[in-house]
């Protein structure tokens, strides 16, 4: 490896970030073409195809060319020729590419973000992203609160983060129905066996992810001084009035609401010392269909079927 680290350092570093860049989607899409890697970075057909010809001598068991869709595959003998930084790699999952998949962000010695405890591996990361991008079926090791150790075959989706962790949205084929799986507590990933994925089990099939809600927040009525959280939320006023509208996917509300501290009881119960925002428009959550409401029993003091204020 150090021998291949002296050969890479000979190149320009453009040069080396599009090799990062073919070398990201290989690993975490399964797949690339010549046109994303020219889209990407602007550059003529020649130097596409001199970026590619290159990587495949660096490293010649790391891809195949498949001619019926054109595109470079990634082998069973895959070996990256970059080490991808988890946090990384979920910023330019989330966000794009932006500066470069080799670039870290330099700190300014000033400024500290809260510490994340919580970032999966990329050997749990990486065939999770391939899947998705594949659009295969996965077979999964997983270490569950209520079950405890267990198999599952599901077809992911999607990854989202709910503020304190990563999780994987996907369709679990033993119980039927679209789930949340801790990507820390998976153990292991493998290529499923299983039938093909079904359409009823794909992303545009799941209702809670696809149904769109609007979260009125606002101070919680129990403060006596609502101007100070307007200010900490950016909140606009109306007829007296502070509240922020936040739109999210159904899947995910419960889980920003709770990572908020969000009082979403009916008659703003919870103590305003420790819930600074009271969710306005509870009923938009409890008129949800039966698919959706499970997610909302995260959120703090939420009752699908409130009492009367």
């Amino acid at each position: 490896m150090p021998a291949l680290s002296a050969q890479l350092s000979s190149h320009s570093h453009a040069q080396r970030e599009r090799l990062a860049f073919i070398d990201f989607c290989l690993q975490y899409h399964g797949s690339v073409g010549r046109g994303e890697l020219m889209a990407h970075f602007g550059t003529a057909v020649a130097s596409g195809t001199r970026d590619f010809t290159l990587y495949r001598d660096l490293s010649p068991d790391n891809l195949e060319m498949r001619h019926e869709d054109k595109r470079y595959h990634r082998t069973s003998d895959f070996q990256p020729l970059f080490e991808h930084d988890s946090r990384t790699v979920l910023n330019i999952l989330a966000h794009g590419f932006g500066s470069g998949v080799t670039t870290e962000a330099a700190s300014a010695g000033f400024c500290e973000d809260t510490p994340d405890l919580s970032t999966p591996s990329p050997d749990i990361l990486a065939p999770l992203s391939r899947a998705i991008s594949q659009q295969q079926a996965v077979k999964i090791h997983y270490l569950s609160l209520s079950s405890g150790s267990s198999e599952r075959t599901l077809v992911p989706h999607s990854l989202a983060n709910n503020g304190k962790r990563w999780y994987l949205r996907a369709y679990d084929r033993k119980h039927e129905s679209f789930r949340d799986f801790a990507c820390m507590r998976i153990v292991r990933v493998e290529q499923s066996d299983s039938p093909a994925v079904q359409s009823h089990e794909q992303q545009h099939a799941d209702q809670a992810w696809n149904t769109q809600l609007t979260l009125e927040l606002v101070p919680h009525p129990g403060l006596p001084y609502p101007e100070a959280i307007a200010r900490d939320y950016g909140m606009t006023e109306q007829h007296g009035h502070y509240s922020l509208q936040l739109t999210t996917r159904a899947a995910r509300a419960g889980y920003l609401l709770r990572y908020w501290n969000v009082d979403a009881s009916a008659n703003h119960h919870l103590p305003a010392t420790e819930h600074h925002l009271w969710l306005r428009n509870v009923s938009a959550l409890s008129q949800q269909h039966s698919a959706v409401l499970s997610n909302f029993t995260l959120a703090p003091g939420f009752n699908k079927e409130p009492k009367p204020i």
